[in-house]
């Protein structure tokens, strides 16, 4: 999938007015429309693919899905001098593959969990918890602050057992919901 690239930001408070600005200042006017085809998209003249961007706030009060849909038509040049802006902000920024993208769910204890899932260009796995309003997760809310901040989200390599991925996608909410249990 040459014409397009799926850029992924993540952590924990992260400064949304920066990136906001320079998303606004270096991708918005390269903006297009909704493709038909999202594998093999139209580029506009000049263009080298499609850029899509998606932000990851671990903090359950900070989640921003503000550019996910958007369609930035750009060169390797304007995608190289956004990240180095990008990479002077706070966060974790890295190119995904825009083919293995999706969710990945478990059940604890009855009550089911969501997490995006992405993959690294390098083959590295990426588990987010997706947040829903739901009362039952405010010990996963709570929890998030409590555990260091490379925990917040979940890595394992590609040649990881689907059994595996699904262990450790358990393990890490349990750990994440029982700090949420402990007195501050």
């Amino acid at each position: 999938m040459k014409n397009r690239k799926f850029l992924v930001t993540f952590g924990y408070n992260l400064d949304h007015s920066n990136i906001d600005y320079l998303v606004s200042d270096r991708l918005s006017r390269h903006k297009g429309w909704i493709q038909k085809d999202y594998f093999d998209p139209v580029l506009h003249t000049g263009a080298a693919f499609i850029l899509n961007y998606q932000i990851i706030d671990t903090n359950a009060a900070r989640v921003s899905q503000r550019y996910y849909l958007d369609d930035y038509h750009v060169t390797e040049a304007k995608l190289q001098g956004f990240l180095y802006s990008l990479n002077k902000l706070k966060g974790t920024h890295v190119l995904c593959n825009p083919r293995v993208q999706g969710h990945h769910w478990t059940v604890i204890d009855g009550h089911e969990y969501s997490c995006y899932a992405y993959q690294t260009l390098d083959g590295r796995n990426l588990r987010f918890l997706q947040y829903e309003e739901d009362s039952e997760e405010a010990s996963l809310k709570k929890g998030v602050p409590r555990i260091p901040e490379d925990q917040h989200y979940l890595v394992f390599p590609s040649d990881c057992s689907q059994e595996e991925k699904d262990r450790r996608l358990t393990d890490w909410i349990i750990g994440i919901i029982e700090a949420g249990r402990q007195q501050p």
